[in-house]
């Protein structure tokens, strides 16, 4: 899968695991600095459950509309109804990262709906058919709901819908947007693989995962990483540990303000909701606040095949109980690797039953208040 961004985003203070955030299981090519002042408050606010944790799940209703008009130009298609338009916008580049199975796209194209009056897209996604055709025959196309404007801030749906509609080569049409359901909580995920060996004497191998999350006035960052670093004679260690810090912030214009480590951040959120720095680079990827989210992150130091590894378990108990098993690998200055799974799971007290798509069960074990889940045994950390 393709990389995002390589690039460090400066958001963390000094307390944090590393001082930077990042994007995507990648092959990164700056490295993390060490943290410079370690007596600085992990979580001045005094807060400690993360937004994720007290999410609510609501159903916005469906969309109808119709006596839809067409009109196409070059690669866009236009479908206009008295109460907003869809633009689709054919075979469009798709974001392809490890954590992109939860708004993976389809190759037809990307599509955004816009109600009457409004600036900013209610709904967005991708869609599969083959828009090209339409005037000269009857088009069948599907719109996959993803995305949805929650409270000035476009949120990932937590279950994807579908539209399938027939556009008539004349006349008008009708098309319904479904019901569709959104957590009270906006959250983002980013990832990074380091690994530099120069001898001995210089080196960094690093693995961190990160979940931020937004509801309302108020932000959070959970972190879960591995360090192992020697430089200028200076080391630094640490084994899949955990950090916390939570914050006030604001949503205006397209951005929002948050504060963590005692440091203010405006992040800029692109067109696709995902964040962004000034320089349009992309380092947080939207996903649904409803998602748990299990990490565990380890280096190991061994020369030119030092390895640093992410495991990671996505279970979502309101789409169906589905999810998503996956391992990313780096080793010394190879590709990153991964390996993703589709699952569907169930719960039975502190067990739960994963089935991958290829009909095999295996079963892992939650810890007290569901903070810990261990597989294979591997022990993953809530973010």
């Amino acid at each position: 899968m393709k990389k995002v961004s390589r690039k460090i985003f400066g958001l963390l203070a000094a307390s944090a695991l590393f001082a930077g955030a990042f994007v995507s299981c990648s092959n990164g090519s700056d490295s993390p600095s060490v943290p410079a002042n370690p007596y600085v408050p992990a979580n001045p606010s005094g807060t400690t459950q993360s937004l994720s944790d007290s999410a609510t799940v609501n159903k916005v209703a469906e969309v109808v509309t119709s006596g839809i008009t067409t009109t196409k130009e070059n690669n866009t298609a236009t479908l206009a109804a008295p109460n907003g338009t869809y633009v689709l916008t054919g075979t469009a580049a798709q974001p392809n990262i490890a954590i992109s199975a939860l708004q993976g796209q389809s190759i037809g194209g990307t599509w955004k709906f816009t109600e009457t009056g409004k600036t900013s897209p209610k709904y967005m996604g991708s869609y599969t058919g083959d828009i090209s055709a339409i005037g000269t025959a009857n088009t069948i196309l599907t719109l996959k709901v993803e995305k949805i404007l929650n409270n000035g801030l476009l949120t990932a749906v937590v279950e994807k819908k579908d539209i399938s509609m027939t556009v008539p080569t004349s006349g008008t049409f009708d098309a319904t947007i479904p019901a569709v359901k959104v957590s009270s909580v906006t959250s983002y995920l980013a990832s990074k693989l380091y690994v530099n060996y120069d001898n001995d004497q210089h080196y960094e191998i690093s693995s961190l995962f990160e979940r931020l999350n937004v509801s309302d006035d108020k932000i959070d960052l959970t972190q879960i990483g591995s360090l192992k670093k020697l430089k200028d004679g200076k080391q630094d260690d640490k084994d899949n540990v955990s950090d916390f810090a939570s914050g006030p912030c604001a949503i205006a214009n397209g951005q929002f303000t948050g504060t963590l480590y005692n440091k203010t951040k405006t992040f800029k959120i692109d067109a696709d909701g995902d964040l962004v720095d000034d320089k349009g680079a992309k380092y947080y990827i939207l996903t649904s606040g409803s998602y748990m989210v299990y990490v565990n992150a380890t280096v190991t130091l061994d020369g030119a095949n030092s390895v640093a590894k992410q495991k990671v378990v996505l279970l979502n108990d309101d789409s169906g109980k589905t999810g998503q098993v996956m391992d990313c690998k780096k080793i010394g200055s190879a590709d990153t690797t991964r390996d993703i799974k589709n699952i569907t799971y169930s719960i039975d007290g502190d067990k739960v039953t994963l089935k991958f798509s290829d009909s095999t069960t295996k079963t892992a074990t939650f810890s007290a208040e569901r903070k810990k889940l261990t597989l294979d045994g591997v022990v993953y950390t809530k973010l």
